[in-house]
């Protein structure tokens, strides 16, 4: 497979961040596809299928896509679910999302395997694990199962969990020298480095060990940033927020304190007081995995 060097990260789309509809969004993905975008990244959880089923049936394109499902039959259901909402009989890559270490990726042997069967029938192209922890990315490199690792990695090191940003630099060469194809994410730290996003678009365009890296986005602003950062072009002049409050996760007032968002946070960014979560703005990396549990749709990444 032939990926340009920028991946259009999907998850601003959906309903955890700016909640943007299929036919809205189309534009933007039109800007990128004209721009040479010709990778884009989804997940089960993103539910932002419907959002790339027009550019899924473009030649050339490669969708990659995940989930968190650990058995056979959770594994199934996924598949066939993406195979249908991207109107494809194949998929690019697909794999399992947000793996901690070789303990996890254990517990999830019976979805890989499936996997596995299915890239044998023809249809997963290649399999996929994503990760922010530096012992599964050191795990993934030697599994022959695992084709491709999605792992966390920026400029500040933030959001890298079991080691620091050279930890993960030394774990993604090793993968590399496995053979694995690898694709980054977070390069702009879930939005905490929009204030010097060249700067940290550039120090992952430079890091020689990746094929591609993901970069979310929702606006042709911010593809053409991008693009043109990946192309060593100038960018515009105004940095990517292209506006004057920085992106936040937002608590809303009906919010009644059931502590679902607080269980579902692997960064340890949300704690409860007085009855309400409260977010620690340096450990959170706006990934909007909290608003996805809320019963009530109280927290969005904005």
């Amino acid at each position: 497979m032939r990926v340009s060097d920028l991946c259009f990260g999907s998850l601003p789309f959906s309903r955890a961040h700016y909640n943007v509809s299929p036919d809205d969004s189309a534009y933007v993905i039109d800007f990128a596809w004209d721009m040479g975008v010709n990778f884009f990244d989804t997940a089960d959880f993103y539910d932002t299928y419907a959002h790339l089923k027009k550019v899924a049936k473009r030649e050339g394109s490669v969708i990659a896509s995940r989930s968190f499902a650990f058995d056979r039959e959770g594994m199934r259901r996924s598949l066939d679910r993406a195979r249908r909402e991207l109107g494809r009989d194949t998929l690019d890559i697909f794999g399992l999302h947000e793996q901690e270490s070789a303990l996890t990726l254990k517990g999830h042997r019976e979805a890989l395997e499936y996997l596995v069967r299915e890239k044998e029938r023809g249809t997963v192209r290649a399999i996929a694990v994503s990760t922010h922890t530096v012992d599964c990315v050191r795990a993934a490199a030697t599994m022959s199962e695992v084709d491709i690792i999605f792992a966390i990695l920026n400029v500040e090191g933030l959001g890298i969990r079991g080691g620091c940003r050279a930890d993960m630099e030394k774990a993604l060469e090793l993968a590399w020298n496995c053979g694995k194809g690898i694709y980054l994410m977070k390069a702009l730290g879930g939005g905490h480095l929009y204030s010097q996003a060249r700067r940290a678009l550039e120090y992952v365009r430079d890091f020689p060990h990746k094929h591609s890296v993901a970069v979310g986005m929702h606006t042709p602003y911010e593809v053409q940033f991008a693009a043109r950062v990946f192309a060593r072009e100038e960018p515009p002049a105004e940095e990517i927020s292209g506006g004057p409050h920085p992106r936040r996760l937002v608590i809303e007032d009906w919010c009644e304190g059931c502590g679902q968002c607080v269980e579902a946070c692997d960064f340890g960014a949300l704690s409860m007081g007085e009855g309400r979560p409260r977010v620690a703005p340096a450990k959170c990396v706006l990934c909007g995995y909290c608003a996805k549990v809320c019963p009530h749709f109280c927290l969005k990444v904005m």
